[in-house]
Formats: C-alpha cells, structure tokens, sequence
C-alpha cells in the first residue's frame, strides 16, 4: 500500500506540475501576443512586412483567400498604418534598424487587427506575407518621389507633393501614393481612394496601367468632376509616372478594357468630358510650383 500510495503521490505532483506549467504558457502565451500580436509561437511577421507588399500583391492574395469587402479594408488600414508610420520616421531621419525597432508595436497592433478580420485565414495570409518578403531588407527603405494632385483654381493645374515610397517598383509606389490622395487637403484626389491598381507593367517607355472601376464610378463622391477635373485627373497621373526616367507614357485602362460600360459608366467616355485619351505624355504647362 505504501508503494501504490506513493505512486499516487507522485502521479498527483506530476499532473500539479503539468497544470501549473500550462497555466504558465497560457500566461505567457497571452501576454506575447497583446504585446506584440504573435502569441507564443509568434507569426514571424517582422517590422516592415506588411507596408513592403505593393498594391497588386495585396490585392491578388485577397483574390486567392477570398476575401470580402470588409475584409481587405481593414487589410488596407492596417497595412496603410505600419506604412505611414514609416514615412514618419523616415522623415525624422532615423536610420534603417532603428526604424525597424521603432515599427514593432505598430506591426504588432497591425497583425492583431487582421487576425481579428480574417480569423482561420490569418495564418495562411501571413505566410504569404513572409513569402513576398523573402530575400528582402527589412524593412525596405523609403524615398521620396514626386506626386502630383489637382489644383482647382479658375485655371485648373497640378502640383507635386514630396511622398516616401517604397524603393521597390517606385513608378507603381508613386501611384498608389497618388490613389491615397495629398498631404494638401486643399488639393483635388486624382483619383478615388477606393480605386485599386489592378495590373502595372513597364515596357518600351510605356507604361501600361490597369484600374479597378471605382476610377470611374465613383469619381463623383471624392473627385473634382468637371471638364478641368478630369483634364487634370489625366495629367495628375501622366506627370506622376513620367517624373520616373524609364516612363515616357502611360496608357490606361479600366478592368482591361478602354471601351464598353461598366456598372452603366462609359469606360472611353472616362468621367464624362474629354474622354479617356490613348495615350498621356508629359503636360509641363499644367504644373505650378
């Protein structure tokens, strides 16, 4: 009996140490991942991951994942703070790692937030994440370009901002700055912000862009719509893209087409006045200091 009685004793304080050991983890386990969005076993989403995918990236794993709407907004938003973050620092002058050191709260509030959205398909985005990311720098440094937005005066013009993007693809970083609007609130979107980049490739000095149909169809709710809005609308993206050598050009498209309707707008039609041009060059008369 002494034996069997001591076996149980000891059985007791392994099952007392095991239960005490889980307690811990679940402790530990939760701490980890309200401070830093992981949990124990951590994600391995390092500062910079999320604000170093460009647009079309993003807007391709939402497609695979099947995302809704609601969904890749709050992708967007989190991905868009880690990003403006970023440029803070990078406007401080901080060097690379300490900007690294700087973003890891931000990154972690940011996961935190997509898993909340994207429950069991948190790990499978994430891992496509990493998967963009690998052989990169972390986080890919930022520089200035050049993005220009409407000026509404009686003449209608258009003027740059100095924007921090990413030193990667800079022609479509530039563009995607130029979708999220001006620093000036007194400046006229080029673009709705709802607009996504569907396709973006360079060739022979052109360079062939693709947007979603919100370009169009809903230009009214956050654009300067007129005959000089949407001639401006036109340079704004000319003048952007052609600030980059390797882009004397642009042609435009909208969900792969230039002609037809879509959601009962005109594609060729554009916003309404002079149309959606073949091509657009560099327009220097437009632009005022």
């Amino acid at each position: 009996m002494a034996k069997k009685s001591s076996g149980v004793r000891g059985s007791a304080a392994r099952w007392i140490l095991i239960v005490i050991l889980v307690v811990i983890i679940g402790f530990a386990a939760g701490f980890l991942y309200s401070r830093y969005g992981t949990g124990l076993f951590g994600s391995n989403i390092k500062p910079g991951y999320l604000s170093n995918m460009d647009s079309i990236y993003v807007n391709s794993i939402s497609k695979e994942l099947e995302l809704t709407a609601t969904q890749q907004e709050v992708v967007q938003l989190a991905l868009k703070a880690e990003l403006s973050q970023r440029k803070a620092l990078t406007q401080e002058g901080l060097a690379e790692s300490a900007i690294a050191s700087e973003l890891k709260s931000t990154t972690a509030s940011a996961v935190d937030v997509i898993r909340a959205a994207l429950g069991d398909k948190t790990d499978t985005f994430l891992n496509l994440v990493k998967e963009y990311n690998r052989g990169r720098s972390i986080p890919v440094k930022l520089v200035p370009a050049k993005v220009y937005f409407i000026v509404a005066d009686p003449d209608w013009s258009v003027k740059a901002e100095e924007h921090y993007v990413v030193d990667e693809n800079k022609p479509l970083r530039a563009l995607e700055s130029l979708i999220e609007g001006p620093e000036d609130l007194s400046m006229g979107m080029p673009l709705p912000p709802t607009t996504r980049i569907l396709g973006f490739t360079v060739e022979n000095g052109t360079a062939y862009v693709d947007l979603s149909r919100e370009a169009i169809t809903e230009a009214y709710q956050y654009c300067p719509v007129s005959a000089g809005g949407e001639a401006m609308s036109i340079n704004a993206i000319g003048n952007t893209l052609t600030e980059f050598p390797e882009i004397q050009r642009v042609k435009l498209s909208i969900e792969g087409k230039t002609q037809g309707e879509i959601d009962g707008y005109s594609i060729e039609e554009y916003w309404g006045h002079f149309g959606l041009p073949s091509e657009i060059t560099r327009n220097e008369e437009v632009i005022v200091p």
